[in-house]
């Protein structure tokens, strides 16, 4: 919004035109006290009565803070570029990985301030409509953009930058360079001017020359004097202006400023004046622009104040040193104590009541999306600032931020309420402070209020569990100080038991120059006057190779260099094959520094492209030596590479001998030797700890990594793959950055093993944290190690932030040992893929275990309370141990991991079960509550003994209900018994063997199927039922009928039946007589003259023959008709 003066000829008139936003400006001062301004003196009094009054002259800035609200409780990040990245992303700078102050590097390629995908408040603000200026100390980056990484002004939203790249810099104008140099940038179209040598700005401008004669060749006025320029471009524009103005002062290096004899400052001397007037100077620059925004035309005929937002902050706590008084707080600029985090902050613009006073925690975040607000743009989603104009303006009452967090490296804090937890540094525990009583942070409260002090870590936790790692190493640290993968792949070695039996030599002694001779003359040798070695790491061969001077064995040595662009290379001249095995073994030292034991060396194995040293290359593996030896002293290296993968099959092989890192010294090596041979399966568990150097690999690059506490975070993933020689354990000695438990992402089992030697691999040591990544994928267990004869066991502690995962297709055997705790309630776990896992200690998990694939084993003894089970058709639920929880799902249950107890300490309805029987041992379910089989299969499988008892219990029960809905694999002879009466009488469901009926024997014996098996059937098809056959003592079905059929015969006038009868069974038998084959009358022993014997039969033991006899006196003239009825 624009108010205009106009003057017409004959009448003066107020003409308002509204712009439909207002102008922004942000104020930064860098460095600065906190007690070191006019504004702060009436709230100090509060905090720390009897305080005297700051003597460092603020005038504009004590006006603007009447203008509008000051807020009591500001925070920003400890030190000044992290500081920055916070203004302007409006998020915690972690959640970007910006960690540390930067290195203010221009490599288009360097790991350095802003993140290429990192939009800024000036992107915002172009958005919203506004045009974008940055005024001084820029701080977030001085990469350019040829790599598509830039992240200068130009490339991150800013129209126009009046200022420096650095941090930091002279304060008198006119021989800086580079990254210190003021310089002019304008985005369209481009320029880029520096304006160190240039009039107004420099040491020798004819002030004269200036509007500005007080510039001075003083950079604060220069950058004030940028700021009041950009206003006159702009401030009749269409568009709203954003301009943010960040000061380089008081920064270091201190000295007077233009202003150091203001009376003002006669009081003070020393630094402390020098201190006071390069503030003063500052003030000066921040009233100019304040009168500008009055009267931007300088006639009076527009006023922008009461359209326009001011924002001042300092941009961290006052730096210890440098004239800074930070009274009553604790501590200065870098700590986590309230010296260091806690600043002045002022806000005034419209509908802002003036002379106002918040006292909620807010932080720098928090500057973008109210800049945003005063713009009346949308706030973005995932921002972690808030727009703090409802709260300036009385809309909202409510404190605008649950927390405050501050993380700087190792060191942390977090304010919730009164309560501050402090991690002052690595080596310190957490200390907790009642901020309300305790504003120096003198009293530390943790051990009397230990649960608040849990609360607040467990905010901490939440925090870092949303962060990136570090993406750029910390001031004057080098690069390789941080990783930039995300991935690591644990690399053992074997113990030193483990047997390499060298079948070729490669390199070593005169054979390819393994001693690294070279031709006489001078002790100093070049790369070109050494056979076989060539430089891998640049084109020139002329570098210095090999010396003759501290030798191992009085012959020259190799001479390897921590700096960039030398290393030994070698062609081996040797093919690959897939899964060959080397061995390197050589001496060196640490020449370049006595007392230096942080240093390696690196071999690697790589191929190329066209199999010559030219070619692009592929990097095989890389070993780490140990860590350099203190005093010089030559050590001896023996390392075993892993076996050669099938991708490398058919190149070349060639060699690199390099330091493991950059710096500036060297070392020297010698009696190199290289081989190849074949490794003997080690029974030696070698056990190595994280921490340890070079014990990871970069799977992008192949190359030894060190995991490192900065390493650890939610997109971390590690490696644990199976080894064919040798078992090991990976042992965890490591936590994050704030030393609480190292976070992970995912946990990986894998690798294949086809070994002769059963091997193993173990997890252990300190607590793991799994969370999960940054893009909410779940935290995760992979389990893809192929190999039946490899166990993989994960034995550390795991604590959960969301739904574990656990999936993979591995046929290893896999075993989870460590207990496996929740962050929050009511978090689960999945199981999907084929692999068979192994639970050895209950999980406590209290959301829902899903079992979607594969097997999952509860180990004998374990007792599953917690979380309750659903298993999903495909996959199986077994073990040996005890399910007290909900079980439910049409999925599998069985009983042990092959023959096996399983109890489920409930109700029980399952979908499907797979019981096992091996001979004289089988199965058992035992449910202690309603066993219901009404929508159940059954799935009996023998295991290759056999079924050869009479009863196999199956499933014990409380109660039960309903019967199998089918069965499937019942053995011949064997059926369910739903209420088999055990030893104990308690009811079970059993597998009993039914004794068969003699015809049912004789039926099998015979192969009789089961449709031609009944008993009225006839198998054989002579038209004889089977059981009349059977009855009639026919040896099978199919026996022919002159061998088994009654005779009827005449004796003593009367008649005689004679048939056998098959003892074994006794079947009920009658025989009946007919003289007209219509009537029929039974045959009554002892009645009509009716007689019966029975005597054994040659036919078989147990045959008898039956004989009937007929007196004549049923016979007489009539025909004689007899027929025998046998009934089943």
């Amino acid at each position: 919004m624009r108010v205009f003066l106009i003057a017409a000829s004959y009448l003066t008139s107020l003409v308002s035109a509204v712009a439909e936003k207002p102008n922004v400006i942000v104020l930064i001062s860098d460095d600065a006290g906190y007690a070191d301004w006019g504004f702060m003196d009436d709230y100090l009094q509060t905090l720390n009565p009897g305080q005297a009054p700051s003597p460092v002259p603020t005038p504009n800035l004590d006006a603007l803070r009447a203008r509008g609200v000051l807020c009591t409780n500001a925070y920003t990040a400890p030190v000044c570029s992290p500081s920055r990245a916070a203004i302007v992303t409006g998020s915690y700078q972690n959640r970007i990985g910006y960690e540390f102050n930067i290195n203010n590097l221009t490599s288009p390629t360097a790991q350095d301030g802003l993140v290429p995908e990192a939009v800024t408040i000036f992107d915002r603000m172009k958005e919203a409509g506004y045009t974008t200026g940055a005024i001084g100390k820029w701080h977030l980056g001085a990469r350019d953009d040829s790599a598509g990484l830039g992240n200068r002004p130009e490339y991150k939203g800013v129209d126009e930058f009046h200022g420096i790249w650095r941090g930091s810099r002279n304060y008198e104008v006119g021989a800086e360079t580079v990254t210190r140099a003021l310089r002019s940038t304008i985005r369209e179209p481009f320029s880029d001017t520096v304006l160190e040598t240039s009039a107004p700005w420099n040491v020798d401008a004819n002030p004269s020359s200036s509007a500005r004669p007080d510039l001075n060749a003083y950079i604060t006025n220069g950058f004030g004097e940028g700021a009041l320029q950009f206003i006159d471009r702009h401030y009749e524009d269409e568009d709203p202006f954003f301009l943010y103005v960040a000061f380089t002062a008081p920064h270091s290096p201190i000295g007077a400023s233009p202003d150091i004899d203001d009376p003002r400052l006669a009081g003070l001397s020393g630094t402390r004046k020098n201190y006071a007037s390069m503030v003063l100077t500052m003030d000066k620059e921040i009233g100019l622009l304040m009168d500008k925004i009055a009267d931007p035309a300088g006639d009076g005929s527009v006023d922008l104040s009461e359209e326009t937002y001011f924002i001042f902050i300092n941009d961290n706590g006052g730096a210890s040193g440098i004239g800074t008084v930070n009274t009553p707080l604790n501590g200065w600029k870098g700590s986590v104590y309230e010296g260091g985090t806690r600043v002045p902050f002022l806000m005034a613009g419209p509908g802002i009541p003036a002379q106002s006073t918040f006292h909620h925690p807010i932080h720098s975040i928090d500057i973008l999306p109210t800049c945003l607000g005063a713009a009346e743009a949308p706030l973005p989603g995932g921002m972690d600032g808030v727009n703090l104009l409802p709260y300036f303006r009385g809309e909202r009452t409510s404190a605008p931020h649950e927390t405050i967090t501050i993380r700087s490296g190792e060191k942390a804090s977090l304010r919730h309420g009164d309560w501050k937890l402090v991690k002052a540094s690595a080596s310190s525990n957490f200390a907790l402070y009642n901020l309300a009583h305790d504003i120096r942070e003198a009293n530390n409260l943790i051990n009397e209020e230990p649960e608040i002090a849990s609360s607040l870590i467990r905010h901490l936790t939440a925090f870092e569990a949303k962060n990136d790692k570090p993406r750029h190493a910390g001031l004057s640290d080098e690069p390789d100080s941080i990783n930039l993968n995300d991935r690591f792949v644990f690399a053992p070695q074997p113990s030193n038991d483990l047997i390499f039996t060298s079948e070729e030599t490669l390199v070593g002694g005169s054979l390819r120059n393994g001693d690294f001779n070279a031709s006489s003359g001078l002790s100093t040798k070049s790369f070109e006057d050494t056979p076989e070695w060539f430089n891998a790491e640049s084109t020139s061969q002329t570098t210095v190779a090999t010396r003759t001077d501290l030798t191992f064995d009085g012959s020259r040595n190799a001479v390897i260099a921590e700096s960039p662009g030398r290393g030994f290379g070698l062609d081996t001249g040797h093919t690959l094959e897939g899964g060959e095995n080397f061995r390197v073994q050589y001496v060196w030292a640490d020449a370049s520094n006595w007392s230096d034991n942080l240093d390696r060396i690196r071999v690697s194995l790589f191929t190329t492209s066209d199999d010559t040293a030219t070619g692009e290359r592929t990097l095989i593996q890389g070993l780490d030596s140990q860590l350099s030896r203190s005093n010089s002293d030559y050590q001896e290296e023996s390392a075993l590479f892993s076996p050669i993968p099938a991708s490398a099959a058919g190149k070349r092989l060639f060699v690199l001998i390099d330091s493991a890192q950059l710096g500036s010294g060297f070392a020297r090596l010698d009696n190199f030797v290289l081989e190849r041979g074949s490794v003997e399966a080690d029974l030696t568990e070698a056990t190595t700890l994280w921490n340890k150097p070079g014990a990871w690999m970069d799977p992008d690059t192949n190359a030894p990594d060190t995991l490192l506490t900065s390493d650890f975070f939610a997109n971390c993933v590690l490696d644990f793959p199976a080894r064919e020689s040798f078992s090991y354990a990976a042992q965890n000695n490591l936590t994050r950055l704030t030393g609480l438990p190292a976070m992970v992402n995912r946990i990986d089992l894998s690798g294949e093993f086809a070994g002769d030697t059963p091997q193993s691999l173990r997890v252990n040591g300190a607590p793991l944290f799994l969370v999960n990544d940054l893009t909410n994928q779940p935290p995760t267990i992979g389990l893809t190690t192929t190999g039946a004869d490899f166990e993989a066991r994960l034995e550390l502690p795991l604590e959960v932030y969301g739904d574990l995962l656990i999936t993979g297709d591995g046929d290893a055997q896999f075993t989870l040992a460590g207990a496996v705790t929740e962050f929050e309630p009511l978090r689960g776990l999945r199981k999907e893929g084929s692999a068979t896992l192994t639970v050895e200690t209950a999980p406590q998990l209290t959301g829902t275990t899903t079992l979607a694939g594969g097997t999952l084993l509860v180990a004998d003894g374990v007792n599953w309370e917690h979380s309750k089970i659903h298993v999903e058709e495909g996959a199986t639920l077994g073990g040996g141990g005890t399910i007290s929880s909900a079980l439910s799902g049409n999925g599998t249950l069985s009983p042990g991991a092959s023959i096996g107890t399983l109890t489920v300490a409930n109700d029980l309805a399952p979908g499907r079960l797979l019981l096992e029987v091996d001979g004289a041992d089988s199965d058992l379910l035992q449910v202690t509550g309603t066993l219901d089989l009404a929508q159940s299969k059954l799935v009996l499988s023998d295991l290759g003994q056999g079924f050869t008892e009479a009863a196999y219990p199956l499933i014990a029960y409380g109660s039960l209900s309903g019967e199998f809905q089918s069965v499937e694999g019942l053995p011949a002879g064997y059926e369910l018994n739903y209420a088999y009466q055990t030893a104990n009488d308690a009811p079970v469901v059993a597998l009993v063997a039914v004794s068969n009926s003699p015809y049912e024997t004789w039926i099998q014996e015979a192969g009789v199927s089961e449709a031609l098996a009944d008993f009225s059937a006839d198998a054989s098809g002579d038209g004889v039922p089977n059981g009349i056959a059977f009855f009639l003592g026919a040896p099978h079905p199919f026996t022919p009928l002159t061998d088994f059929l009654p005779l009827v015969d005449r004796e003593n006038e009367g008649g005689r039946l004679i048939y056998r009868y098959r003892k074994a069974q006794p079947l009920p038998e009658i025989v009946q007589h007919s003289s007209d084959l219509l009537s029929w009358h039974e045959a009554v022993a002892g009645e009509n003259g009716v007689s019966r014997e029975v005597s054994p039969d040659h036919y078989g033991p147990d045959i008898d023959e039956i004989r009937f006899f007929f007196p004549e006196t049923l016979i007489e003239d009539e025909p004689l008709f007899l027929r025998l009825q046998v009934t089943p």
